[in-house]
């Protein structure tokens, strides 16, 4: 199963991931991003889960909607491409082909990478550290960037974002594809003024309706919310933990960043101090959010197991590659069981064909 909000400091070889995209929050991004990109070469098994790029998160965000995000950190970009580039760096947002050797980068530099999945399957043209970014559409010039973003083979996602739903609409015609947790950090849904959520139910002709993240860890979003979303646009529905470094660590206070620090009770996360406690991301685990989902929408397991598995894969490009279980694609399974409350468990975890984890051999093993 992908997880598509997994914090890079997170244990990431777990019973119940195969490959990720990093979610990185904006502080320290040059030093962090390299280390983030996509696994690509020897593709082991023994070594664990597999990155398919950074997720950057910030830094150009609404600062009315920047969630646990440092005000202080916040950018606009006011000029161009480069305000891009400067911030996040050259080697990490395009493609080693794409970064010329002296000569300067500009917003008309051509991308000549291959697609994802054609990367993904022959893995001899190297990709961006960066494969998708979340930034506020009506920030700054940020809208008239999407194109250049996206020729270069980088998922734009709004989220973070005060946008109205024109706003949102024009993101979407720029080339933006996917919604970063739906409800969360954006402006609400209002009988007279939709906002993002709107996307999910328009039938423009300049655009194709986004993918759409949804934390579903009980915590995030009420059932009802989930639900509604995922009947207004099953097909894009990708289903996340917004998991933090502090998954699966008991219940306590931890340093953060600035300072700041996080309470951790259960699975809910909260910055130490803020105003009526504000949600400090997740310790929910994707198996945890696929059993939510089964329950509030009242859906079958296919429907759940694809929201973490072909649903997340198109939206990241890699159709026929990950996702699927088809001759060709890449052979990361994941053996669900199912208990006598017909709650799913993991039993078995396969990476490119080699099982990593037996839930029954591994627990007889630490006993």
């Amino acid at each position: 199963m992908p997880s598509i909000t997994q914090h890079p400091d997170t244990p990431v070889p777990t019973p119940r991931i195969t490959k990720f995209t990093n979610c990185r929050l904006p502080l320290n991004g040059h030093l962090v991003l390299p280390s983030l990109g996509p696994s690509g070469g020897p593709r082991r098994a023994e070594d664990g889960a597999e990155s398919l790029g950074a997720h950057v998160e910030g830094p150009f965000l609404s600062p009315g909607k920047n969630g646990i995000h440092s005000p202080s950190v916040l950018l606009a970009a006011n000029t161009g491409f480069q305000d891009l580039i400067d911030c996040y760096g050259a080697e990490n947002l395009l493609a080693s082909q794409d970064v010329p050797s002296s000569a300067p980068i500009t917003p008309t530099t051509t991308s000549t990478s291959t697609s994802a999945s054609s990367a993904s399957t022959t893995r001899s043209n190297p990709t961006a550290n960066i494969k998708m970014i979340t930034a506020a559409p009506e920030v700054g010039i940020m809208n008239t960037l999407i194109p250049t973003l996206v020729s270069h083979n980088i998922i734009y996602s709004i989220g973070h974002s005060d946008a109205t739903y024109e706003q949102a609409l024009d993101a979407l015609a720029a080339g933006a594809s996917m919604i970063t947790h739906l409800f969360n950090a954006m402006r609400p849904f209002y009988h007279r003024h939709p906002g993002i959520f709107g996307l999910l139910a328009q039938q423009s002709q300049q655009a194709t309706r986004p993918f759409y993240g949804l934390i579903a860890d009980g915590i995030h979003l009420h059932p009802t919310s989930v639900q509604i979303a995922y009947h207004a646009h099953p097909a894009g529905m990708v289903l996340v933990t917004d998991a933090m470094k502090l998954c699966g660590m008991p219940d306590g206070v931890y340093e953060w960043t600035n300072g700041e620090r996080i309470i951790k009770r259960g699975a809910l996360l909260t910055l130490e101090g803020s105003a009526e406690g504000k949600i400090a991301g997740s310790s929910a685990t994707l198996i945890e959010c696929v059993n939510n989902f089964r329950r509030w929408a009242g859906t079958g397991v296919v429907e759940a197991v694809r929201a973490v598995t072909e649903t997340p894969a198109r939206m990241l490009g890699l159709e026929g590659v990950k996702g699927v279980l088809v001759p060709g694609a890449d052979a990361d399974l994941v053996v669900l069981g199912e208990d006598a409350e017909g709650t799913l468990t993991v039993d078995q975890v396969w990476k490119f064909g080699v099982r990593v984890f037996d839930c029954v051999k591994d627990a007889q093993w630490a006993a």
